[in-house]
């Protein structure tokens, strides 16, 4: 097995990272064309931007930061970019130095869509993989240590996550700054070639699979793409997603069979385009609402449920004991669709044991499980004359745990998942405790 070294240097000790130099660029500004030459830079906010140089007069210098927003787009190693200029500044020697800011990513950075590779080699971010499904031996002059790799196999492909020795950062830094975790390796099971286009929509499906098993978003990064010669012959540029530590999911770092166990199930799933947009749908969900510093447990509970709502949606489109669908139409009370997906899925609806404060209230509500109980809180939130508002308020962090539990087990479950995971439910849960999901529990009773 072969350890990768990243593609690019991303442990610049200034704040900005310079990935890659010497790019032909050109672009239009005050209705003059400019030809220059560009470097990407990473910023520690994890954009990705632009940065070029230009010969101006303070005259000019002046005028270009006055019509700073008539330039949509550059010419970027001969391929058109959408990008704005987001900062302009003056540098010691007489130039102008311009960053643009691409409006999306990932920015292609060489090669297209019939370009053929035999693999690709992508980055990972503070990824939480931290066992690999196996060990490999590094030694050096002096000394030997170990680093896990995962492998990843589903019928078309294979994904190696090799885990890597970071240099040593000060605290303050690891908190701000986004930590390179893992060399990734994407290859064909078969080991045939495949283009460029397949490249591209293969790290777009990995960005579903790992944001899913990290709990938030998780983006492969900065792409490269070589030919059987180790030749590079396609490449796009993307950033890290901002670095959201300690995010809760099913994934135990310390399991890492779980990602191997879910990946080829995740991946068929993909192949269906209607399951594809529905997952790339409530994965969004799914990681806005798992992130409750950012977007608030009132607003994570919205969002779960909606995400619940179109999961029930899309399977029982597919589910033939849905009698043709029309069963689940007739269906109108969302609390009814809830259990109606939670049931055909095995799993639970009575509230977990140690949730004693929702039991009790729910008791003096006659709410009876916990499909009930979660929309209860939505209406309770979200309509003004609703009889409830305000009853469940000291609850909201156990309904939106019990809402993300829901929503992952039914992820697995319809990805016909079985294994371990890691139980959000359970107190004071440390890494590395796991249990059966409860579906194998059922079979083996």
């Amino acid at each position: 097995m072969i350890n990768p070294e990243p593609c690019y240097n991303f442990e610049s000790q200034t704040e900005c990272n310079s990935l890659i130099r010497d790019l032909p660029c050109s672009f239009v500004l005050n209705e003059e064309n400019f030809e220059c030459r560009a470097e990407i830079i990473l910023d520690p906010d994890c954009s990705l931007d632009i940065r070029t140089e230009i010969p101006l007069d303070l005259y000019e210098y002046f005028s270009l930061i006055s019509s700073m927003s008539s330039t949509k787009s550059i010419i970027l190693n001969g391929l058109k970019i959408s990008a704005f200029v987001s900062q302009v500044s003056s540098s010691s020697d007489e130039k102008a130095i311009i960053t643009f800011t691409p409006n999306q990513e990932p920015i292609p950075l060489f090669g297209d869509d019939e370009s053929k590779m035999s693999k690709v080699i992508f980055h990972l971010f503070d990824f939480k993989d931290r066992k690999g499904t196996s060990r490999k031996v590094i030694r050096s002059e002096n000394s030997a240590y170990t680093l896990g790799v995962t492998e990843l196999a589903s019928p078309k492909w294979k994904v190696e996550l090799h885990e890597i020795k970071s240099a040593e950062k000060s605290d303050s830094k690891k908190n701000r700054y986004p930590t390179l975790t893992h060399v990734c390796i994407l290859h064909r099971r078969d080991g045939s070639e495949f283009d460029g286009k397949t490249a591209r929509q293969m790290m777009l499906d990995l960005r579903l699979f790992f944001t899913f098993s990290q709990g938030f978003f998780c983006s492969p990064v900065m792409p490269v793409g070589f030919d059987n010669n180790e030749r590079q012959v396609w490449a796009e540029g993307s950033s890290p997603d901002p670095n959201v530590k300690n995010s809760m999911s099913w994934f135990d770092p310390y399991n890492s069979e779980q990602l191997a166990r879910l990946f080829p199930h995740f991946m068929v799933k993909l192949e269906d385009e209607r399951w594809w947009d529905t997952f790339h749908s409530i994965i969004y969900w799914y990681s806005r609402s798992n992130n409750t510093s950012g977007s608030g447990i009132d607003t994570g509970i919205i969002l779960t449920q909606i995400a619940i709502e179109r999961l029930a949606y899309e399977f029982a489109f597919d589910n033939p004991k849905c009698n043709g669908f029309k069963d689940f139409c007739e269906i109108k009370n969302p609390s009814d669709r809830f259990r109606y997906l939670f049931t055909l899925l095995d799993i639970p609806l009575e509230f977990p044991t140690n949730f004693t404060k929702i039991k009790k209230i729910s008791s003096q509500e006659g709410i009876r499980d916990g499909p009930y109980f979660l929309t209860a809180v939505r209406n309770s939130m979200v309509h003004p004359d609703n009889k409830r508002r305000g009853l469940f308020k000291d609850l909201y962090y156990d309904a939106w745990r019990l809402g993300m539990w829901y929503l992952e087990l039914s992820i697995l479950r319809i990805c016909n998942y079985e294994g371990s995971y890691a139980n959000r439910l359970r107190q004071e849960r440390h890494i590395g405790e796991v249990e059966e999901v409860p579906w194998c529990m059922k079979q083996e009773t």
